[in-house]
């Protein structure tokens, strides 16, 4: 028999819709990276993506808002670079702080399912 992990625990995700585009942890925290490391290739590294994949990420990002969210320099000499703009900054905050809301106030609901859920077997079990 297979362990439960942590990860199997219930919890709450949740997605911003505006307009066509939609904002979740994932995009979050991506910029969260651009802010820590300085650039979009650094920071898809650090994430496990391709400097594709998380350009493409941000570009949906940035078109659902009228004002920047990040500003990339381009490389060369000095190196280019990105950084967020006061726009994303209160963006990740405001996203963070409203997380923190919600899941204290799922936090009930959720001790509830956790207490009736059926385990979850690894994947190995199913072998």
């Amino acid at each position: 028999m297979g362990n439960i992990r942590k990860f199997d625990t219930p919890g709450i995700r949740t997605k911003l819709f505006i307009g066509r585009e939609t904002v979740g942890i994932g995009k979050i925290e991506l910029l969260e990276a651009i802010a820590e490391t300085g650039s979009i290739s650094a920071a898809a590294a650090s994430m496990g993506m391709d400097y594709r994949r998380a350009w493409l990420l941000l570009k949906s990002t940035q078109d659902a808002f009228s004002v920047p969210l990040f500003v990339t320099q381009r490389g060369g000499s000095g190196r280019g670079g990105a950084s967020l703009t006061p726009e994303g900054e209160e963006l990740i905050r405001s996203y963070r702080d409203t997380m923190l809301r919600v899941e204290r106030e799922f936090a009930p609901m959720l001790d509830w399912v956790e207490r009736h859920q059926q385990p979850v077997a690894d994947e190995d079990d199913n072998n």
